[in-house]
């Protein structure tokens, strides 16, 4: 299910998938299950904007493109995201959000 968040989801630049796969684990804890369950929607939402508050602050943007600098539409720009080792740096932005994501549920 998360395989396409990868390089800001599809390799497009956008949104970090670890962002994405971080407020789908806050949404699922936190989120409603019927419309009418608005207190529900407003602390799922608070949870995910201070979860890419800190992730803002860590790492200056949640847009991939932004993070690593390249397009990895490009295939030129894929080689170097391999040469450059950044997959480690990607786990790691992924092991932070998901200690971030981790803390946020156990505080309910």
């Amino acid at each position: 299910m998360a395989t396409p968040f990868g390089g800001g989801v599809a390799r497009w630049g956008t949104v970090c998938g670890a962002v994405v796969g971080g407020a789908m684990a806050l949404g699922y804890c936190f989120g409603r299950t019927k419309s009418e369950e608005k207190e529900k929607r407003e602390k799922a939402y608070a949870k995910v904007q201070e979860m890419i508050r800190e992730f803002e602050r860590d790492f200056s943007s949640i847009q991939c493109r932004d993070i690593i600098h390249l397009n990895l539409l490009d295939p030129a720009d894929q080689k170097k995201f391999e040469e450059l080792n950044l997959r480690k740096k990607c786990s790691q932005i992924v092991a932070k959000c998901a200690e971030s994501a981790r803390r946020l549920v156990q505080e309910k």
